[in-house]
């Protein structure tokens, strides 16, 4: 099914493809929609609503429309010009050009679908194989044929099955294999112990690059993945600043980052500047947010550098390599202390104490008469695991750890999965309503 046109009150038309069902058909549409915007033939909207009678004035440049769900998850329309597309490629593509990933390639490659083509992250594989295609002359988009059908579970099967024809391909084509997944997938390869996930995890590595963005990855999954070969590379970015822009903690090239109110420790509010950033929000009623995005006042013979100021507490270090500890938003008062619920996430990754017996966990802030907000915790199990146990073992895990007592949870409750937002993202609002409801 080709995607439908709609009237636009600039001089290109819409696109909106039909909803996505994670078939090869429906990528497909979305394919050969985000080719004709990449070829200037087309504006492709995904936004959450339907497109405006007219632009606002400042986003006539407005290529892409994409949906971000915010700290809220309420979903909002992220305008993207195709300038910022690309400056966000390029910036790829230069650095996997000099650090060895594609240096005969300049930098592009064949891609592996794997992400839903209506996020910024599964865009931009798409759109990334229509720029290698653009720079390298070739005749289609350096994509599978056929593409992959993403309906089924993602497992250790499913991965190989759909990655070895791409890895052939890319082979005959003469470019290196690149792919982009979330946590959960690179997750479920690298720790499996089947022998369907050990050969998975020969078939990645055998791919030049693998994105892993969307959320935070464990630092244990990371460390088993790059022992086992593996060219994982962390990527930090948002629908904002048209994905990935900052690799491996490091800002591609072109992107600058620094912190707004930085406390005593160092942290404060990450803020961005980069070509690759958005135009701005575009609202339902007809209208625009450019609140987070700022123009810094320069000379007037030069067009001002525009920042984007993240919910993100970051630190950076001396050699300005990006540590993000959260969003500003997340933070819990309880008591009067304030308590970053990825400190202690992080601290229940890493306990020896619960290794092989928590799977993932959310901390959160529930209101409470006395506390003002008191810290629990959702956590989900490996396989036979006991429900029953789990809340004093995870509280007796922190308390051997350097966890301060006032960030302990409170309450445990387990889950069957985490809820989810996005492509990987932990829906923080709605595992704060659901621990609100659990008893203890």
């Amino acid at each position: 099914m080709s995607p439908a046109v709609l009237p636009s009150a600039g001089d290109l038309p819409w696109l909106v493809p039909p909803v996505d069902d994670a078939s090869a058909t429906s990528l497909a549409a979305h394919a050969a929609a985000i080719g004709e915007m990449m070829q200037g033939r087309a504006r492709l909207w995904l936004g959450p609503f339907d497109p405006p009678a007219q632009l606002p004035a400042g986003f006539e440049d407005t290529a892409l429309v994409v949906p971000t769900s915010g700290s809220t998850g309420s979903a909002k329309a992220v305008a993207l010009s195709r300038e910022a597309l690309r400056a966000s490629q390029e910036a790829t593509a230069q650095l996997f050009a000099a650090d060895g990933t594609a240096p005969d390639t300049r930098g592009h490659g064949f891609w592996l679908p794997l992400l839903p083509p209506t996020h910024i992250a599964g865009v931009q594989v798409l759109a990334r194989a229509h720029r290698t295609a653009q720079v390298l002359g070739l005749h289609a988009p350096a994509l599978p044929d056929p593409l992959p059908d993403l309906r089924g579970h993602f497992d250790a099967d499913a991965f190989t099955a759909l990655a070895e024809p791409v890895l052939e391909q890319a082979a005959r084509a003469g470019l290196p294999a690149l792919t982009s997944l979330v946590p959960t997938q690179l997750t479920r390869i690298v720790t499996g112990a089947t022998g369907s996930d050990a050969r998975a995890r020969g078939v990645l590595k055998r791919f030049a690059a693998v994105l892993v963005g969307g959320a935070a990855t464990s630092p244990d999954v990371l460390a088993r993945a790059r022992a086992q070969k593996i060219a994982v590379r962390t990527t930090y970015g948002s629908s904002e600043t048209a994905g990935g822009c900052v690799y491996d903690r490091v800002p591609l090239p072109g992107v600058a980052l620094g912190l707004d109110g930085a406390d005593a420790s160092g942290a404060g509010r990450l803020r961005i500047t980069s070509p690759t950033l958005a135009l701005g929000y575009l609202t339902p009623d007809g209208g625009d947010d450019d609140g987070p995005f700022t123009a810094d006042a320069v000379s007037p013979m030069t067009a001002p550098p525009r920042s984007f100021l993240t919910s993100d507490l970051a630190e950076l270090g001396a050699d300005g390599a990006l540590t993000v500890l959260g969003r500003a938003d997340d933070v819990i008062n309880s008591g009067g202390r304030k308590v970053l619920p990825q400190d202690v996430e992080r601290a229940i990754d890493r306990s020896l104490m619960l290794r092989g017996m928590v799977r993932a966990s959310v901390v959160v802030g529930v209101e409470d008469p006395d506390w003002g907000q008191r810290v629990e915790a959702l956590v989900t199990l490996e396989p036979g695991m006991d429900p029953a146990e789990a809340s004093a073992l995870v509280r007796s895990a922190l308390r051997t750890s350097e966890v301060p007592a006032h960030m302990i949870p409170k309450r445990v409750h387990v889950v069957e999965q985490l809820p989810l937002l996005g492509i990987g993202k932990v829906d923080r609002a709605t595992a704060r309503r659901l621990a609100a409801t659990r008893t203890a």
